[in-house]
């Protein structure tokens, strides 16, 4: 394809609104652009909403090793008050593309399409398979990448790559996120007899100090030498209706971004298990609920799929590209479910990871159209 191509196709994806949902169509586009050149494809409905949310697989070549590249068709939501430019439309300014999904993380999704496209018109000899993840729901929940996994399309992957903006960085570890939820039930009364009630805020306040302390002494004594220290805090509390009563209910919401060290479940499990004690020895009752659980990626850093990125990367005048863990969460949280730590994985893709999720984001022309380029490169050097 022509550069004016290659910007079209990304052009169409940005057109279709797929704001935290609504995947089924850019499937869809994705599969007639494939059909169109003889890439197998297949759409996958996801179970929750058939009817609008789809992934899709995509494949090259034959046989093992299979590198899988992912990337995913939802974007954020916007307000079209807060844009220079329409959202939905790709403009070009200063050979910047502006445009919901232009960095996060469309460019990414068409960059892969568009190499693997282009190797199979090529007849480009590969010793395996190209295999192309692209999801559903990363923004939220990424369901789309569990229901691949549980599905099996990771099993025989020997390497990922994942197509999110890196800004012409290598990512290979990130941390893990939960989300808990406390929720407290306790007795309401006037604030002038408090006895008669039981203070659910003060209840769920306290328990908080008691998960605070824990999680402090975990952290002091669990430090990865990539990802850092887990990080906690305390960001959503709800109760009380007036000052002159003793609220009844109460809940507060806990975010923690874990490290392998000190992961999803023993967080969970030290929130629990602290809860417990609480209520032993508390009136009312505070419950614990798991409402997000994205479990920490690392990588090697030193694996060869990292080193014949650095290669390719070279040859297009990008010396010295770092190699970093980064503190934000992709689809390979979910991918590499079941993969052991140090699985070889690359976030490398087009676009300003600055700019993702805000009003006139953007990405480079030129970044774009070399990543396609720089795609192919990779694509063949790592099954040569």
């Amino acid at each position: 394809m022509k550069d004016n191509e290659e910007i079209q196709v990304l052009a169409d994806l940005i057109h279709i609104d797929s704001r935290n949902g609504n995947e089924l169509p850019v499937a869809e586009y994705l599969k007639h652009l494939f059909d169109e050149h003889g890439v197998k494809s297949e759409i996958l409905p996801l179970s929750s909403d058939p009817a609008h949310r789809a992934n899709l697989v995509a494949e090259i070549g034959s046989g093992k090793p299979v590198i899988a590249f992912t990337g995913h068709m939802d974007v954020v939501d916007f307000d079209k008050s807060e844009w220079d430019t329409d959202p939905l439309t790709l403009t070009i300014k200063d050979n910047k593309m502006f445009g919901r999904g232009a960095t996060d993380m469309k460019s990414g999704v068409a960059a892969t399409a568009l190499a693997m496209i282009a190797l199979h018109e090529k007849q480009v000899p590969l010793n395996g398979t190209i295999r192309l993840l692209t999801t559903a729901g990363e923004e939220v929940g990424m369901n789309g990448s569990e229901e691949l996994e549980a599905k099996g399309y990771m099993d025989d992957v020997d390497a990922l790559v994942v197509g999110e903006p890196s800004g012409l960085r290598i990512g290979f570890a990130n941390k893990g996120e939960l989300n808990v939820t406390l929720t407290a039930q306790g007795k309401a009364a006037h604030s002038s007899m408090p006895d008669l009630g039981i203070n659910a805020l003060q209840n769920i306040v306290d328990a908080w100090q008691d998960i605070k302390q824990g999680l402090e002494s975990e952290v002091s004594g669990s430090t990865d030498e990539d990802l850092g220290k887990l990080v906690f805090n305390l960001d959503v509390l709800n109760a009380g209706t007036q000052p002159n009563v003793i609220p009844g209910d109460a809940e507060a919401q806990i975010n923690v971004r874990t490290t392998p060290e000190f992961d999803n479940d023993a967080v969970f499990n030290l929130i629990q298990n602290h809860v417990e004690r609480f209520n032993q020895t508390h009136q009312g009752t505070i419950t614990v609920a798991n409402t997000m659980d994205i479990k920490p990626v690392k990588g090697d850093k030193n694996a060869k799929l990292i080193q014949l990125i650095e290669q390719v990367a070279k040859k297009h005048n990008h010396d010295d590209i770092p190699v970093l863990a980064a503190p934000g969460g992709t689809d390979a949280s979910r991918l590499l479910l079941h993969k052991s730590i140090g699985f070889p994985l690359a976030v490398f893709g087009p676009g300003n990871p600055l700019v993702q999720h805000q009003a006139n984001e953007y990405c480079d022309k030129d970044m774009y159209l070399q990543f396609v380029t720089m795609y192919q490169e990779l694509m063949t050097e790592v099954l040569k």
